[in-house]
């Protein structure tokens, strides 16, 4: 539960890209406004001027979310940008309509039942969205070359990797359908065009981050290269608002978590008895987490087994001795993930400290 003593009032925005519907509710929960704004910048400021002092306001996180706090952030005390998934009293709601969901906001921000989403300033806002955009443009590119692989070996050609770029011409020439030229040319004009765009994408990216502090210093870990380092400064953005690792880890969607039973006593015919129960003990990653990040650890971890290093030697030491083959896939996995945890650790000790990466100095993985 967050802790709302200082509010007044309490405004749920049900947030669309027409227009936002406001309901403002008081300390008791009775209903002192309802209003549809249009989702402008002036609109909205100036609906906002007209609420009482001491008005605290809430809205979902979605596609306009950010605009709708940036528009209103200094005309009201405070606004915040809620978890979706937490809200079951919006979105499992059988009454659904666009003032119901503005008051049940406005509800579970009186009672502090909310998740706040933190929204990272204007700067940050746009490297994230050029990281996203690049991630989907490498997408596009993957997809072409998985259509043209899929292509071509329909009409019986197995290619290599040069039949996406300079070598394309010579397995053109073993089509025997003349036909098909044109939807090679095309599905080739695609990939071109995805692959320009992906490098336009990954000079602009690397533009805006290439005088920054943390991005220089979090590509000093091994594994982590220029993309994996855009991806963990962008997502992170700020290292202060996780207070240790396992927020972080929690937050990628790799956290751990331990659980093992209690030895408990039972009477039998007047007796203590002990009943000793298997020691259970369970690690497991979380089901909800960012993605991305995610991604990018595991991706890092990956690359770094690779090399020489401590991050190699941890998960070296971990699988090795293991000969069963049944438990071996499973074993490098959580291995894997380890070292993923152990290279999230590491990039916020890092950037908290200011420090670049050090072989010798090691971040407990638990």
């Amino acid at each position: 539960m967050q802790d709302v003593s200082a509010a007044s009032f309490f405004l749920g925005i049900d947030a669309h890209a027409e227009h936002c519907t406001f309901c403002l509710i008081d300390q008791r929960g009775e209903i002192i406004l309802r209003q549809d704004v249009p989702t402008t910048v002036r609109h909205l400021r100036a609906a906002a001027r007209k609420l009482p002092t001491g008005t605290w306001a809430m809205v979902e996180a979605c596609a306009v979310s950010v605009f709708v706090k940036e528009a209103l952030d200094d005309v009201l005390v405070r606004v915040i940008v809620c978890e979706t998934r937490e809200n079951r009293l919006v979105y499992k709601s059988d009454d659904k309509s666009d003032d119901k969901d503005a008051w049940r906001l406005a509800r579970l921000l009186r009672f502090g039942e909310f998740k706040e989403v933190h929204v990272p300033t204007r700067p940050r806002q746009e490297i994230r969205e050029l990281m996203y955009a690049y991630q989907r443009i490498v997408g596009d590119v993957v997809r072409t070359k998985n259509r043209l692989h899929a292509m071509f070996r329909k009409n019986g050609i197995r290619i290599t990797d040069t039949a996406y770029g300079d070598g394309r011409h010579d397995f053109l020439q073993r089509l025997n359908r003349s036909g098909l030229k044109a939807i090679f040319e095309a599905t080739y004009a695609v990939l071109d065009a995805a692959e320009k765009a992906k490098d336009s994408l990954d000079h602009a990216l690397r533009a805006r981050l290439s005088h920054t502090k943390e991005f220089k210093l979090l590509k000093t870990i091994p594994g982590v290269g220029s993309v994996l380092a855009a991806i963990m400064v962008a997502v992170i953005d700020q290292p202060e608002r996780f207070p240790d690792k396992r927020h972080l880890w929690s937050y990628a969607g790799i956290g751990a978590s331990e659980r093992s039973s209690a030895v408990s006593k039972s009477k039998v015919k007047g007796k203590d008895k002990e009943k000793k129960k298997t020691p259970v003990k369970k690690i497991r990653g979380m089901f909800h987490g960012n993605r991305l990040l995610k991604y990018a650890a595991m991706m890092a971890a990956q690359n770094a087994i690779r090399g020489d290093n401590r991050f190699a030697r941890l998960y070296n030491a971990n699988v090795e001795g293991n000969k069963d083959p049944d438990k071996e896939r499973k074993t490098a996995a959580m291995a894997k993930k380890s070292v993923a945890r152990g290279i999230l650790a590491t990039a916020l000790a890092m950037w908290k400290a200011g420090t670049a990466y050090r072989e010798d100095k090691q971040v407990k993985v638990i």
